[in-house]
């Protein structure tokens, strides 16, 4: 494990997550990358994952994860087991891949706007 800071936030270097096929993962406001992909993190990755951050303090961080997994077990169904369309289909996502290229973004969001995306 490495503990890595880049664009004003800290990465964890591991081999465990996140899931194979995932760049990135946001638990608590740590995000996880895998062992030697730190260098590869962008600025867009980064306000992605700070878009993620805002939307857990908004749902006090629990309810931000049962929320997150009900929507994705839902839409999992929805499309017939596409993990990946699940995946981007969840308001979570869609908020912070719509945000993720303006710098500006955090500082002119608006709480909670992740529900216009459900």
């Amino acid at each position: 494990m490495k503990i890595v800071m880049k664009h004003g936030m800290v990465f964890i270097e591991n081999h465990l997550v996140p899931f194979k096929g995932y760049k990135l993962i946001n638990l608590c406001g740590i995000i996880f990358c895998h062992r030697g992909e730190s260098d590869k993190i962008t600025e867009v990755d980064a306000t992605h994952e700070r878009i993620h951050t805002e939307q857990q303090k908004e749902m006090l961080v629990i309810f931000f994860y049962l929320w997150y997994m009900i929507e994705w077990l839902i839409l999992w169904m929805k499309f017939h087991g596409d993990s990946r369309k699940a995946y981007r289909q969840i308001g979570f996502e869609k908020e912070a891949y719509m945000g993720e290229r303006n710098p500006c973004y955090i500082k002119n969001r608006k709480r909670y706007t992740w529900l216009k995306y459900l």
